[in-house]
């Protein structure tokens, strides 16, 4: 039951709440969260929690309308969509139908996640971006095969070495030219007119299995050349009027020394980012997406943030964690999306996600690698050792 409180209650909907549960407790709100995994801190941030998981890693349509009309009926402000809706625009538009959208409407979303819709607005508006087509290339050699209905990088295959059945069309599959380059993403807050960078984070992005572009968190914020920020700025403020964005968004892109800065997607909600720069609005992100997504737009402030970094750590062999590894794992401030004990794992699932802050990215990162490799360990052994990055400066969760 939601407690009686003055402070309004906002509902989280995604794959995985805490990270957004987490900017809704510091932006003043009561936290709800709808997920697939009710992970142990996700829990300790909501004050209440509904199960929306379906078959594998999906949501179950009526699972999470259900929860919004147990919702409506509590007086909750409204919800916000966070990852997993990409191919489900009828579920957004039913879903908004029972309680307010705090954020991009269904049909905003469909003609972003429409890539012959995107990409022929990226070159309308002259912003840089692959060569990117929805009928197959003549040669099949540096393409890549995509699905703008899907997340996550687990989509994207080589289009040359795909040794699966044939490509069946579908409304989100197209083909891209693959760049070579650094990538990035930026998190934006958008008005439905004008928008502003809320900060560059370097994406961490590395091969699990035979899946080769598979997103794994990101290290942020990152200083770029003037000219390449320039252009990141430009690129969301253009397409910020283009789809009347609202809310919190990102941009993926990659950074090429030749080509520069091209764009690669649009994420038309609040994406993983917000875990870097929870603190870079005043009265924290949740708040100034709200205001956003009500046509008022909250600008950063000058101050600068600490670099901060996520991981996710995906399993490399079958296992569960047990209740004595759960609990060390909840005991590092280094360690979040902690699963309850006794849950079990397949080769390759996202068990835990690993932090950490540092005075550089290069720094973050080594931090991360380590603490992935002793979780990793963990999950083999079930005992979690102390490692030299334990207790890093300014670690929090």
């Amino acid at each position: 039951m939601i407690p009686r409180t003055d402070a309004p209650t906002i509902a989280l909907a995604a794959y995985s709440a805490r990270s957004l549960a987490a900017c809704a407790r510091a932006s003043g709100f009561r936290a709800i969260a709808l997920d697939l995994f009710g992970d142990q801190d996700t829990l300790a941030l909501a004050d209440a929690w509904y199960a929306i998981g379906g078959d594998g890693l999906a949501i179950d349509a009526d699972r999470l309308l259900a929860a919004l009309h147990r919702l409506r009926a509590r007086g909750v402000l409204g919800w916000v969509a966070g990852s997993g809706f990409e191919a489900h625009g009828e579920l957004l538009q039913a879903a908004s139908a029972v309680l307010p959208l705090i954020g991009n409407g269904a049909e905003l979303v469909r003609r972003v996640r429409t890539p012959a819709t995107f990409f022929a607005v990226l070159a309308e508006l002259g912003i840089a971006h692959p060569p990117s087509q929805t009928v197959p290339p003549a040669r099949l050699s540096g393409w890549l095969l995509k699905d703008a209905h899907a997340c996550g990088g687990w989509h994207i295959e080589r289009l040359a070495q795909r040794v699966r059945a044939p490509v069946r069309p579908g409304p989100g599959l197209h083909y891209q030219r693959e760049l070579r380059g650094e990538a990035y993403s930026a998190l934006f807050l958008a008005d439905g007119r004008e928008a502003c960078v809320l900060g560059i984070a370097r994406q961490i992005v590395r091969a699990l299995g035979r899946r080769p572009f598979v997103y794994r968190g990101g290290v942020g914020p990152v200083a770029l050349p003037q000219s390449v920020e320039q252009a990141v700025q430009r690129a969301v403020s253009l397409l910020a009027g283009a789809f009347a964005l609202r809310g919190l968004n990102g941009i993926d892109f990659i950074v090429d020394g030749e080509a520069g800065m091209q764009v690669l997607e649009l994420n038309p909600r609040p994406t993983a980012a917000v875990s870097l720069f929870h603190d870079a609005v005043e009265g924290g992100l949740l708040r100034a997406h709200v205001e956003a997504s009500a046509g008022r737009l909250v600008r950063p402030g000058a101050r600068g943030l600490p670099v901060r970094g996520f991981e996710t750590v995906f399993a490399r062999q079958p296992g569960r964690v047990g209740a004595a590894l759960g609990r060390a794992l909840l005991d590092r401030a280094w360690v979040c999306d902690v699963p309850p004990a006794g849950r079990r794992h397949a080769r390759g699932d996202p068990v835990c996600t690993v932090l950490a802050q540092g005075p550089s990215a290069e720094a973050v990162l080594r931090a991360l690698d380590s603490r992935r490799c002793a979780l990793l360990e963990a999950l083999d052994t079930g005992v979690l050792r102390t490692i030299g990055t334990d207790t890093l400066e300014g670690d929090a969760r």
